[in-house]
């Protein structure tokens, strides 16, 4: 009977130890440690989604002030005072046309005129003169002592004096207009610079013979330099009159300048979609020249 106790209570000893001891799997298991908050060196790097803080274009440069000097009547060169880089003043002497056949021409139109005026003059005195008669006969008729007839035919003379009179001066007038017209065809034959610049280019030679509107010089003013270049139709709201552009002969912007936006296109070309703009530079550059292509840079 004691032995059937002690056994039992053994028994339940080793169940109650085995309950309490930790398994295998328990063991083996790591320790679980509480999640530590990410750091922001432990994200990765985000990408910049942002658009392009500045808009590139290109355009020509121009001058304002640059002209094709033609010829505004047929003859030929006979003298040719300037050439290429020549310097001008305003209404220099470029070149000049053979013009002895109308400076004859003028010399008769001045006569004539001079004719005219004089026959102007000499029927003016006639007219005073017949006047005079006029009156005296007027005055003759009242006291009796002339007839009507004689007063009439004294205010006709009068009267055919005033008609020549005029005519006279319509003659005077058409020959006056005439040597107006022949002088601003010699005015023609001189060849002169419209605006202080640099021949830019020869295109004749001496003693060559031109007609009316053939090109004869090229010539380049003083104003600044300008930039014109299109901008997409959406890219309207970029630029203001006024505002600054970065203006470069490269399309690496080594060498740049500012310029100022002077004309804006009120109107979207249908078909390109595109605005002009032009732009005043404030400064040359060595690659910057009239007829070259330069690089704009535009901030958003």
């Amino acid at each position: 009977m004691k032995h059937l106790f002690a056994v039992a209570i053994a028994a339940v000893l080793l169940s109650a130890s085995v309950g309490c001891s930790p398994s295998k799997a328990q063991l083996a298991a790591p320790p679980v440690q509480a999640a530590r908050p990410m750091q922001v060196s432990d994200a990765q790097p985000k990408r910049d989604v942002r658009p392009s803080r500045e808009l590139v274009v290109s355009g020509p440069i121009t001058v304002e002030q640059q002209l094709d000097i033609v010829a505004l009547r047929p003859g030929v060169i006979v003298a040719l005072p300037v050439d290429v880089d020549s310097v001008l003043q305003r209404d220099e002497v470029m070149a000049r046309l053979d013009a002895r056949q109308l400076e004859a021409d003028r010399n008769t139109a001045k006569y004539k005129m001079e004719s005219l005026e004089a026959d102007l003059k000499n029927w003016q005195s006639e007219l005073q003169v017949r006047e005079t008669d006029m009156r005296r006969a007027e005055e003759m008729h009242k006291e009796g002592i002339n007839t009507q007839e004689a007063y009439d035919h004294s205010k006709y003379e009068v009267a055919a004096s005033q008609f020549e009179v005029e005519r006279q001066r319509g003659e005077m007038l058409s020959a006056k207009a005439n040597l107006q017209s022949i002088e601003l065809e010699l005015e023609k034959t001189r060849i002169v610079a419209p605006f202080k610049g640099v021949v830019a280019q020869r295109y004749v030679r001496l003693g060559q013979y031109v007609a009316t509107g053939d090109k004869l010089f090229r010539v380049m003013g003083a104003s600044p330099l300008e930039v014109r270049f299109t901008l997409p139709g959406g890219e309207v709201a970029l630029l203001k009159r006024g505002e600054l552009i970065t203006v470069s002969p490269t399309a690496e912007f080594e060498q740049t300048t500012t310029a100022t936006v002077t004309h804006i296109s009120p109107v979207v070309d249908p078909g390109s979609g595109t605005i002009e703009v032009t732009a005043v530079l404030k400064q040359r550059l060595p690659g910057l020249i009239p007829g070259t292509i330069a690089s704009v840079r535009i901030a958003r």
